[in-house]
C-alpha cells in the first residue's frame, strides 16, 4: 500500500511539474503584454517579434497540455490536472490572441486610450505570477504536512481570487474610457476585444485555481 502511495504521489507531483512549466509560459506572455503597454506602442519589440514570442510559447503551453492529457488517460484519479491545465491553457490562448490584436494597434494610437490598458495588463501579470506561485506550493501540501505549505498555498489561491475581481473593474473602467477617448471605431474595437481577452484570461486562471483548490483539499490533504 505504501508503495502504490508512494507511485500516486510520484505521478502527481509530475503533472504538477509540468503544470508549474505550463504556468510559467503564462506568466511569460502576460508579462511581455505588460511591458509592451507600459511604454509607447512605438518603442521596445516590435509587434510582429512579439507576437513570434507569443506563439511559441502559447505552442509551448499546447505540448504540455497534451503530455498531462496522455499520462491522465489510464489514471482516471488524476483527471483533474488535466483539466486544471486544459482550463489555464485558455489563457495562455487568450493572452496570445492579445499579443496579437496589440500589434494591430498603431503606433500613433491615442496615447491615453493605451495608456488605459495598464491596470489590466499589471493585474494579469500579477495573476500569472501568483498562479505559478499556487502550483508551487500545491506540490508541497500534504496531510499532516507543514501548515505553513498549506497557508501558503490558500494564500496564492485567495489572492488569485481578488485578481480576478479587479480584473473586471479594470475591465469595466477600460470600456468607458475607450468608449471617450478612441479616436475612432477601429481603435475602440480593438481596445475593447483586447480588454475583453484580458478578461477572459483572468477567468480561465481563476477556473484553473478553483479545480488546483478542490483538488489539494479533497484529494491530496483528505486522501
Amino acid at each position: 500500500r505504501a508503495e502504490i502511495l508512494n507511485h500516486l504521489n510520484t505521478a502527481e507531483s509530475r503533472l504538477l511539474g509540468i503544470a508549474s512549466d505550463h504556468a510559467g509560459l503564462i506568466f511569460e506572455i502576460a508579462a511581455a503584454i505588460r511591458d509592451r503597454v507600459i511604454g509607447p506602442l512605438g518603442e521596445g519589440a516590435k509587434p510582429g517579434a512579439l507576437a513570434k514570442r507569443a506563439r511559441h510559447w502559447e505552442h509551448e503551453a499546447d505540448k504540455l497540455v497534451v503530455q498531462v492529457a496522455v499520462s491522465v488517460r489510464r489514471r482516471p484519479e488524476l483527471q483533474p490536472l488535466h483539466r486544471l491545465i486544459e482550463a489555464a491553457d485558455d489563457t495562455a490562448d487568450e493572452l496570445e490572441e492579445v499579443v496579437f490584436l496589440l500589434g494591430l494597434l498603431e503606433n500613433e494610437a491615442n496615447h491615453l486610450t493605451v495608456k488605459s490598458l495598464q491596470p489590466l495588463a499589471n493585474i494579469l501579470a500579477k495573476a500569472s505570477q501568483e498562479w505559478v506561485k499556487a502550483l508551487a506550493h500545491a506540490q508541497h501540501v500534504q496531510r499532516h504536512g507543514p501548515r505553513d505549505d498549506a497557508d501558503d498555498f490558500l494564500t496564492a489561491i485567495d489572492r488569485l481570487s481578488l485578481l480576478e475581481h479587479d480584473a473586471d473593474d479594470a475591465e469595466r473602467a477600460l470600456s468607458l474610457i475607450a468608449l471617450k477617448e478612441s479616436v475612432d471605431f477601429r481603435e475602440l474595437h480593438l481596445i475593447s476585444k483586447i480588454g475583453q481577452g484580458l478578461g477572459a484570461a483572468s477567468d480561465s486562471l481563476k477556473h484553473a485555481s478553483i479545480i488546483l483548490r478542490d483538488h489539494v483539499l479533497a484529494d491530496v490533504l483528505a486522501g
